[in-house]
């Protein structure tokens, strides 16, 4: 969201695991946010009516503060039970559309139920264009999901660090490199490999798709393997 943070939490409510998106008590991003993934944050949420599809959206009525914190591994099985979906018209309970100029895909607002779904996938591919990541998938169903902008927090600091200039020539060759071959052992292997995909906020009647988390999370010994 430009200079702001959209964070994405979840909280049990009435024996069920959902997703919520604590909002600031103005604006819908956060300027400076200090907690990191797997904390446990604890605060004060307002729900206010909120257009589809972002639903989720909790206004928060004071500070959150951490009180403690879990580990990747430990995070998985809660996204999985909380929204998830194997097929485009589950993801947000809509019609999902692509550009007519093949780059992107999006849901109209009107037609979307929520703004947040978990997905499992053993295809997924990353790529640079330019200096920022497109990622695209494959369904469940065996429906492609293509040229998504990653907003992952932590792949896109991994990717910057990656061409930081200190790392020497051929910088984009080498990222592409692991990429294409490495990434399939390290990520799509794991056990606790895991999407999260959601919606921007409306923009010319159009919610664009775009690639929330993608677990695991890069380490950065990564980065000294190439």
């Amino acid at each position: 969201m430009g200079p702001a943070f959209c964070v994405i939490g979840l909280a049990r409510e009435a024996e069920k695991i959902q997703s919520l998106r604590p909002l600031p008590p103005r604006g819908k991003g956060w300027a400076h946010f200090p907690h990191r993934r797997g904390d446990i944050l604890e605060g004060s949420l307002l729900r206010l009516p909120a257009p589809p599809p972002h639903v989720e959206d909790r206004t928060s009525t004071r500070g959150l503060r951490k009180v403690g914190e879990v580990g990747e591994a430990e995070i998985v099985p809660f996204l999985r039970q909380a929204e998830t979906a194997g097929s485009l018209a589950e993801l947000f309970g809509c019609k999902i559309r692509e550009s007519r100029r093949g780059a992107g895909l999006y849901a109209a607002p009107g037609e979307a139920q929520r703004s947040i779904c978990g997905c499992e996938t053993q295809n997924v591919r990353l790529e640079l264009c330019g200096n920022e990541l497109r990622a695209s998938l494959v369904l469940p169903s065996g429906e492609a999901l293509r040229d998504l902008p990653m907003v992952d927090r932590d792949w896109n600091e991994f990717t910057e660090a990656a061409l930081a200039g200190e790392r020497g020539a051929n910088r984009h060759a080498r990222l592409e490199r692991f990429f294409n071959s490495r990434f399939h052992n390290k990520v799509i292997c794991c056990p606790h490999h895991y999407i999260r995909l959601g919606l921007t906020r409306p923009f010319h009647d159009r919610c664009w798709v775009m690639l929330d988390t993608l677990f695991p999370l890069p380490s950065q010994e990564w980065l000294e393997e190439f």
